[in-house]
């Protein structure tokens, strides 16, 4: 006789035997029991989870001879036909290679007939996504208004890529992936039943691998009793399925914590030798480190754990802060991404996490607190005040004397002997205060031989100083009527401004120029300039204006202001004294400061 793999074997035959789907089983079971079955239905959820099999016990439900009932017999011939899968009225159709529009025709056609034997005639659509555009839109009249004695139940793991027209016809019910806890219980009356045995931590880590999929656990406990002698051992399974014992994730995993790079390499190259699918063991410590801050948060042992791993684990995260495990999750996790690009990912796992295993450790926020306060409070430290001396008290407001009282000559002459004077300030550090200001101005300020010179070090003479100034005052008047004129002004270089005639350079061939000589723009700029003028000039746009002159026009001027008011604020930031004292504190951070300076 054929051997039957255990998936198959141990396929549920009721409503009851359904594992880790009692909100489908139950809405079914009532549905039935109510009679208010719907005409069509779609099952959605990962591969494995139990989406056909509900199907077909839906079908046994609705024919057994003794319903319908939500306890089919599985003894008369329509439950017995169905099982094996030779009922002539329930029809399984693969959506993948019958998914074109005569597939559906034909399968339309035999629709109106009479079931032969049983109560309904059932299609039941597996992998319905995989039907083409026009196979769906053939099917929406007949799912829209089947005969009475036809049922639909569509099967997919992809019900995004399912038409809404269908889906708004069905009733959907979505199957969850099935717990740990529930597979590896099912896992354990399977092998008691075929008179099997395994270590706990053999069941646990077929569980954990099946990843919420009955058949896959199922799928993996054949290959796994195939190889077996007697007994299923962990290490059976690990070294049939290619992954990485408990003992060599935990060798790794403590490796990264305690920070030891060697031990870390050697574990990864004995877990190379034996074909460990790294990417596969990345996942599995990203597992590990994501446990690990369960168990020291103390919310619960996970699910998959058995005594001796808990106690393992407890040793291993032993007295290491709980900051420091969530720092390795986060790191074992771009190590993880930084593998799915790399083409040698046992290289990117090395170094990865020896990046991560040598990394400096995490200092507390009151260490670092307790540094900052004792760099301010030691004698001459940047920016710092001698201890005990605080903050400077303000000096009491005299109070108001009446208008009888009389000044003392005293008083009036010279201060008590108590008292000094307020030194005046050097004019050396006034002039030397004034020129650290932020609101420093661009424009020219220094007298020249033959003219005014920039901060930039240019020359201009006093005509040319004089028609840049008048040229932005005239251009920030505009922008209030026209900014976009304004804007493009901005870009020309005044070469006389005055009320008989404004002279205005462009580039060759500028965007600027062509939008400046236009008759609209000429007639603004000329009723602007006789409002500030006090006489309408006449107006010229030239196009001969050199390279070197771009930063003569206003835009430039803007732009240099700013990004000198910029730098000044930027100095005043890095030199303030709080900065200083953090920098004592993290010489290593210096010449590593952004300052962000927001717009006004």
């Amino acid at each position: 006789m054929a051997y039957t793999v255990l998936a198959r074997k141990y396929r549920p035959q009721s409503f009851g035997d359904l594992v880790g789907q009692e909100h489908v089983a139950r809405t079914l079971a009532n549905a039935i029991e109510a009679d208010r079955v719907a005409h069509a239905f779609l099952f959605t959820g990962v591969r494995g989870v139990g989406k056909t099999t509900t199907a077909r016990l839906l079908a046994k439900a609705l024919n057994c001879e003794k319903g319908p009932t939500p306890t089919p017999c599985n003894a008369c011939a329509p439950c017995l036909d169905i099982t094996s899968g030779v009922d002539v009225d329930v029809q399984e159709i693969d959506g993948a290679s019958n998914n074109s529009v005569e597939d559906v025709r034909r399968l339309q056609e035999s629709l109106p007939y009479r079931p032969q034997r049983d109560r309904y005639k059932i299609v039941i659509v597996d992998e319905v996504h995989m039907l083409s555009a026009g196979a769906f839109n053939a099917f929406l009249k007949t799912l829209e208004e089947p005969p009475d004695h036809v049922k639909f139940i569509f099967a997919t793991t992809e019900s995004h890529k399912v038409p809404v027209t269908i889906r708004s016809r069905c009733q959907q019910y979505d199957f969850r992936l099935i717990p740990h806890r529930l597979i590896a219980e099912r896992v354990r009356e399977i092998l008691a039943a075929e008179s099997l045995s395994a270590d706990d931590e053999a069941i646990s880590v077929v569980a954990r691998e099946a990843a919420g999929s009955m058949r896959d656990a199922l799928t993996l406990l054949d290959q796994l009793v195939a190889i077996s002698d007697d007994r299923i051992t962990a290490d059976t399974v690990a070294a049939s399925l290619g992954i990485a014992a408990r003992e060599a994730l935990y060798d790794v995993g403590g490796a990264v914590l305690q920070g030891d790079g060697a031990r870390v390499i050697q574990a990864i190259d004995a877990l190379a030798d034996k074909s460990v699918d790294m990417q596969h063991f990345a996942r599995q410590l990203l597992q590990l480190m994501r446990d690990l801050v369960v168990l020291k948060l103390d919310a619960g042992d996970p699910a998959d754990w058995v005594p001796e791993e808990r106690e393992a684990a407890e040793a291993l995260i032993g007295d290491i802060d709980i900051l420091e495990l969530q720092r390795g999750f986060r790191a074992t996790s771009r190590v993880i991404d930084e593998m799915a690009q790399s083409p040698n990912p046992k290289l990117m796992l090395e170094m990865g996490l020896v990046r991560v295993a040598t990394r400096p450790p995490l200092q507390s926020v009151s260490e670092l607190l307790a540094r900052l306060d004792a760099v301010q409070g030691t004698p001459g430290a940047t920016g710092g005040p001698p201890p005990g001396s605080g903050r400077r008290k303000p000096k009491p407001k005299p109070k108001p004397s009446s208008p009888s009282a009389t000044p003392t000559p005293a008083s009036s002459a010279e201060p008590a002997a108590d008292e000094k004077p307020e030194a005046a300030a050097p004019p050396d550090a006034e002039r030397e205060a004034s020129r650290r200001t932020p609101s420093e101005p661009i424009m020219p300020a220094t007298k020249h031989a033959g003219g005014f010179q920039t901060s930039t070090g240019e020359v201009l003479t006093p005509i040319r100083r004089a028609a840049l100034q008048e040229w932005e005052e005239l251009v920030a008047t505009l922008e209030q009527q026209q900014p976009a004129l304004a804007a493009v002004l901005e870009h020309g270089i005044p070469k006389a401004v005055g009320p008989d005639r404004i002279v205005l350079s462009f580039k060759d061939g500028s965007f600027y120029g062509r939008q400046a000589e236009s008759p609209e723009s000429i007639d603004a700029i000329g009723r602007v300039a006789e409002q500030q003028l006090g006489a309408r000039p006449e107006i010229q746009i030239r196009f001969d204006a050199q390279a070197e002159a771009a930063s003569k026009t206003v835009a430039a001027v803007a732009a240099q202001r700013k990004e000198a008011e910029a730098a000044a604020k930027r100095k005043e930031a890095l030199n303030h004294p709080r900065v200083r004292d953090a920098i004592d504190v993290f010489p290593e951070s210096a010449g590593k400061l952004k300052v962000h300076i927001e717009a006004d």
